[in-house]
């Protein structure tokens, strides 16, 4: 039986120029031009009801015509959106991104209504949700909605993506994540510890845990992630595949990562599973539409002989 969904984040809508290359300064460069669904909670919420959940999302639109396309889309994934709330006055978040072939991108992001989230609107959209939930915080919102997450996650289970680091975290703060989830850039943000290596990840790791997390998950993209807590130290090798479009395979593995929590699996088993989404991910073009059903993602942990391994 799975436990209940929450996330709490931003829904942007995704402009992305695919081209030869990323330009450098002063440069222009031929692309094709498209549109989708995005925004890091959203596509973390839509990675979770492509794996068989129907989560809770809480997030803030504008008044504008993007923001109805954006829950039409999350809607038809799956996604429950009575906690979808439009601020009026505003419009919707936007990201300019390019990518290149090989599916490393740039970004820029305009907040739109997502800096308006309030800790308010936060307290909203928990009154409802059960003490057993998994719930997903990213950093996208503003610190003071964060905290505000953190301060009244009562028992649920908090896994928190950094991402963009846009503030320290307190000793208080540190305390109340069951499960820090960073890249190599936002934990050297985080720790001022160089993270070019699987080797330098754990020692980053390290200083989070003993600043008080109980777990820490910091994805190395093409080396997968490394994850440590009081008992375990694990390196999750990544699986090879031809990589497309990178923009979402953060957001792919939190969903995952999410959804493996919230059935009850090991953490060894949460961990391919989450790798194994996000690499499924990085093969497709766009965010939201890029995430893998639960059924591909068996289908490709069977393919490369690591489904019969785990206990899926």
């Amino acid at each position: 039986m799975m436990r209940p969904l929450i996330f709490i984040g931003t829904t942007n809508l995704d402009i992305i120029c695919y081209s030869k290359a990323l330009p450098s300064v002063g440069q222009s460069l031929m692309g094709t031009i498209e549109e989708f669904g995005g925004g890091k909670g959203a596509n973390q919420a839509v990675a979770a009801a492509r794996l068989g959940g129907a989560p809770y999302f809480a997030t803030m639109l504008g008044e504008d015509n993007a923001a109805d396309s954006l829950m039409n889309g999350l809607a038809e994934f799956g996604i429950q959106t009575s906690k979808f709330c439009r601020k009026p006055g505003t419009t919707s978040g936007k990201a300019l991104i390019l990518v290149a072939p090989d599916g490393t991108n740039m970004m820029g992001i305009d907040a739109g209504a997502n800096e308006q989230f309030s800790p308010d609107d936060v307290l909203a959209a928990l009154q409802d949700v059960p003490e057993d939930a998994v719930m997903v915080v990213e950093m996208g919102l503003p610190a003071e909605t964060c905290r505000a997450a953190f301060e009244n996650k009562g028992d649920r289970f908090l896994i928190f993506n950094p991402a963009p680091v846009r503030a320290k975290l307190t000793t208080a703060d540190c305390k109340l994540i069951d499960i820090i989830t960073p890249n190599e850039t936002e934990a050297e943000e985080l720790t001022g510890l160089q993270v070019s290596s699987a080797d330098q990840a754990f020692e980053a790791a390290r200083y989070l845990h003993d600043s008080g997390i109980s777990a820490v998950a910091i994805t190395l993209g093409a080396n997968g992630v490394v994850y440590l807590d009081a008992e375990r130290r694990i390196h999750q090798k990544a699986f090879s595949v031809d990589a497309v479009d990178t923009t979402a395979a953060g957001d792919a593995f939190n969903g995952a990562l999410a959804v493996s929590v919230a059935r009850g699996m090991e953490i060894e088993d949460s961990l391919c599973f989450a790798v194994a989404t996000a690499s499924l991910c990085v093969t497709r073009k766009g965010a939201q539409t890029s995430m893998p059903t639960e059924q591909e993602v068996r289908h490709f942990l069977t393919e490369n002989g690591a489904l019969k391994n785990a206990n899926f």
